[in-house]
């Protein structure tokens, strides 16, 4: 073979070559771009099915585990004790699921005069059974302090001496309001009374809350020395479909169930409440050994009515907090 053939037969392996070369790239581009896709395509599918399983494990925790209903409960029976004055409405409640989690929003009112007055806003968020996050947006006016103290208290017991009290500025702020409004007035007294006592004593208003004394109130401390916030129950019958209290027979006897469903929910229902310790164990048994009794209680009524009423009671009202103040809505 001469040199010329030599040469044409190298060039046709070098061509040859090239394209065989062609060809494996083509293939390996190929098999790439063919996992790439299966890959994405077994991730989407993988997400496609983690949302709706992960929805459906929650649903079905919230049904059997720590259901949604005994979050609810928790939360509307421990606002009912621990928040004078309040109470909320079963359609108000917007519960929503996330993967794992339960939204609960909802709103409180306040009964000024003979009518309920938006009060907060509550949006508690849940993880599968814990409170993770909690925001309350108030409307009212007068807002009591957001972290209950030792010295703070809008209800006062007897017994407790510690406390520099102005008393007579919150009685010129109600003698100063116009005779047409309807008030909320928190009243304390000198000595521990029974509720029928204290609705016997102020027959031209609305006795609507009394704080219960449990044998902490005297320092607000607990006995390991933490503060602890008033705890009471509506005095009059409810006959909101959510209320807990609704059509009962005694309220009373209510509220010491309801702190028996607390403590078996008390991490719960302490992170849900304004007190950052609610000292449930201590204060029930204080509570099933002596009775109920009340240190202090919240009214409602005309303006002219309570400030009547509170004259009257002059011997025995030791503290008067204004609260909310609204425009005449009184029909009797």
């Amino acid at each position: 073979m001469d040199d010329y053939e030599k040469l044409i037969a190298s060039s046709k392996e070098e061509i040859a070559n090239i394209k065989d070369q062609s060809k494996f790239q083509k293939a390996i581009k190929r098999t790439i771009f063919t996992s790439k896709s299966k890959l994405i395509f077994a991730t989407l599918t993988m997400i496609l099915l983690i949302v709706p399983i992960s929805f459906m494990l929650t649903l079905m925790y919230y049904a059997f585990g720590t259901k949604s209903t005994t979050l609810m409960e928790v939360a509307s029976k421990t606002l009912y004790v621990t928040e004078p004055n309040t109470s909320l409405e079963e359609i108000e409640f917007d519960m929503s699921f996330t993967p794992f989690s339960m939204k609960l929003a909802f709103e409180q009112y306040k009964r000024i005069g003979e009518e309920d007055y938006k009060a907060n806003t509550y949006d508690l968020r849940f993880f599968l059974g814990g409170l993770s996050k909690k925001e309350v947006t108030t409307s009212l006016e007068r807002v009591a302090p957001k972290h209950p103290t030792e010295t703070n208290p809008w209800l006062i017991h007897p017994e407790n001496k510690n406390l520099n009290l102005d008393i007579g500025r919150e009685w010129r702020v109600l003698d100063g309001l116009p005779d047409e409004t309807v008030v909320e007035a928190y009243i304390s007294f000198y000595d521990l009374m029974t509720v029928k006592e204290v609705e016997d004593a102020m027959p031209n208003v609305d006795v609507v809350w009394a704080a219960v004394d449990t044998g902490v109130e005297k320092t607000n401390l607990s006995k390991d020395g933490y503060v602890v916030s008033p705890i009471g129950y509506p005095v009059q019958r409810d006959s909101s479909t959510w209320s807990p209290f609704r059509d009962s027979a005694s309220n009373e006897e209510v509220f010491k169930d309801i702190l028996k469903t607390m403590e078996n929910h008390e991490e719960l229902a302490t992170a849900i409440s304004s007190a950052k310790n609610l000292a449930l164990p201590e204060r029930i048994a204080f509570i099933n050994k002596h009775g109920v009794k009340t240190y202090g209680v919240v009214v409602t009524g005309p303006k002219k009515d309570v400030l009547a009423s509170l004259e009257k009671m002059n011997n025995i009202v030791r503290y008067l907090k204004v609260g909310e103040v609204k425009l005449w809505n009184w029909t009797r």
